[in-house]
């Protein structure tokens, strides 16, 4: 009779990555987030169960490990991109739990991403924005028009959108602003509004006469991403134009680059990048106009 599998990680490594899921879900990460953290992780400890030939255990986290996995999910011909998001799942995980000692932290910091091709984040031109915002204004509800113009000129996450609460929102005579969070312990940064957004986002408060505390609703109560996906999804339709929650944050950090309101550590803190490199894209996006049409990201 054969004998059981052997676990490729001990209880204790386990332990540490649950601990991990939860504390991520306790600071607003996505479930999804989570769900490809976890896919990252069981690949990282069978891989490396079977080079050690033993259970792995978060002690055998080493840049050397960590860099030989890097070579060896390239060697598979995996996509760079896929490549290093794993990179900062490690990372991440690594930062987060102490029991990893500060030296095997620094150095795993180091291990260096594949190379990739940068990638222009995909914004729209003036043209295709009058377009999309002209169906947005002509059949937009009230609601309707503070997402797309909330999302348009705050570059805010459709994560962070739907986290929003009536009390985030501040709207003054001459000018507003969005108290974002990235946590549930209230964490976050402040985005400034501009004076569409102010007036559309008074508008649409002004129609609200229940008393629940989220920023925006629909009929079976807060929002979801999937929903304002469906949203923004349903206007484009209608205006032949190629448009996502994510296009409106890439053509906000485009238009704050080009109207000159700040540099790239402004514009990263605005989009809240961990990595001032994610936000180098934009430059190098408008550096490449001249030659290449924009390439999609």
């Amino acid at each position: 009779m054969a004998g059981a599998a052997r676990p490729i990680h001990t209880e204790a490594a386990e332990a540490r990555f649950n601990a991990f899921a939860e504390y991520l879900l306790g600071t607003g990460r996505a479930a999804k987030t989570v769900a490809s953290y976890r896919s990252d992780w069981t690949g990282l400890v069978r891989w490396a169960s079977q080079e050690l030939r033993r259970p792995f255990d978060v002690a055998d986290l080493t840049a050397d490990l960590v860099s030989a996995w890097r070579d060896e999910l390239a060697a598979a011909q995996q996509q760079p991109a896929t490549i290093n998001r794993k990179l900062v799942f490690v990372k991440r995980f690594t930062d987060w739990d102490a029991r990893v000692s500060a030296d095997a932290r620094e150095q795993i910091r180091k291990v260096e991403a594949v190379p990739q091709p940068p990638r222009r984040p995909r914004g729209l031109d003036d043209s295709e924005l009058g377009r999309f915002l002209t169906i947005v204004t002509r059949e937009g509800s009230a609601r309707d028009q503070a997402i797309v113009h909330t999302l348009l000129e705050t570059g805010l996450k459709v994560s962070e959108l739907v986290r929003l609460r009536r009390e985030d929102v501040v709207l003054r005579t001459r000018d507003g602003y969005l108290r974002v969070r990235t946590s549930a312990e209230g964490r976050g940064r402040t985005v400034a509004l501009g004076r569409i957004a102010r007036r559309a986002l008074r508008r649409w408060m002004g129609t609200r006469t229940d008393a629940h505390t989220s920023l925006f609703l629909g009929e079976r109560g807060p929002l979801s991403a999937n929903a304002v996906q469906r949203i923004v999804r349903k206007y484009c339709r209608k205006a032949s134009v190629q448009v996502s929650p994510t296009t409106l944050r890439h053509t906000f950090a485009a238009t704050f680059l080009q109207a000159g309101r700040g540099d790239l550590t402004d514009l990263a803190d605005l989009l809240g990048h961990d990595c001032i490199e994610t936000t180098r894209l934009y430059i190098l996006g408008d550096e490449d106009d001249d030659e290449d049409d924009e390439a999609v990201g």
